[in-house]
């Protein structure tokens, strides 16, 4: 089994992370941004002090020439939605944690996480509709020179984040492969983790668990992310084609209740030295405020 294999299968069972909701609204909006001379127009990234989804849209609009009335209305923007994800955030780092103390004492107590879920879910909805209408104000504010621009720094970024068909070329694989260094498995442990991911992977399939709203996985998500992404660039924004608040808390509750399935049935496998490191894996990417590879 090739080492690549391994360290995506190992790092995508001990990934648990919740998905941040785009949300969604009804009704289209109308671009109606003034012209200006292209001489004030400037490069930077917006928000450059926010974390997760807010962070990675303010750097797509570093991509964006802006005029300084736009940028000041993004920034704007950028920090309302930080302050709103303040708690989310939060509860996603509790549950991190929590996690691994479980990694590192051997076993997953659902009913002991499911205190961290239901927080995070709450605190979610809290957010709506004003994720939403932020999404549709920044189309709002950009030209169809501008929301070009930003739609294809947002896509090369979903690529960046979660590969393509041609392989897993994103910045992940590198994090990913350094676990299973880390962690040094044998060859036997190796055989063993690939087997129970073949294992899950054809149960998930044969349930069916997950059609038609998964959002980061494979052909369907990134079909869903490349519909997500042509939208931003049309003149008006139908919010009906963005996945919903609800969609990506079902999008979320899939993965963590399928992660935690996979990590149950490869906590055996380690050696309490191996899960000690895992542990303290996740612990650092809690406390830097990483999502992983399954998260943004």
């Amino acid at each position: 089994m090739k080492l690549g294999t391994v360290a995506l299968s190992l790092s995508l069972a001990l990934g648990v992370a919740g998905s941040l909701a785009l949300g969604g609204c009804s009704g289209q909006v109308e671009q109606t941004a003034p012209q200006t001379s292209a001489s004030a127009l400037s490069k930077a990234p917006v928000g450059a002090n926010t974390h997760g989804f807010v962070k990675d849209v303010g750097d797509a609009l570093g991509e964006v020439s802006l005029r300084p009335d736009q940028r000041a209305e993004l920034e704007k923007i950028a920090q309302d939605a930080e302050a709103r994800h303040v708690a989310i955030a939060s509860d996603r780092k509790d549950l991190r944690k929590a996690v691994a103390d479980q990694v590192e004492k051997g076993s997953i107590d659902r009913t002991a996480l499911q205190p961290n879920l239901d927080k995070i879910s709450a605190d979610m909805d809290k957010t709506q509709p004003q994720d939403p209408a932020a999404l549709v104000r920044i189309h709002d504010l950009l030209d169809a020179d501008q929301r070009n621009a930003f739609a294809d720094a947002m896509e090369q970024k979903f690529k960046g984040k979660h590969g393509d068909h041609k392989g897993m070329h994103g910045g992940g694989f590198a994090r990913m492969k350094q676990l299973a260094d880390d962690l040094k498995l044998t060859e036997e442990q190796r055989t063993q983790i690939k087997d129970v991911l073949k294992s899950a992977h054809a149960e998930h399939e044969k349930s069916g668990a997950g059609k038609g709203f998964r959002f980061r996985e494979g052909h369907d998500g990134h079909e869903r992310a490349k519909a997500a992404f042509e939208a931003f660039r049309s003149e008006k924004l139908d919010a009906n084609s963005l996945p919903s608040g609800e969609h990506m808390k079902a999008v979320g509750k899939d993965m963590s209740g399928r992660m935690l399935g996979t990590i149950e049935k490869i906590l055996p496998i380690l050696t309490p030295e191996q899960r000690k490191l895992a542990a303290d894996k996740i612990r650092q990417m809690a406390d830097s405020g990483e999502m992983g590879p399954l998260g943004h």
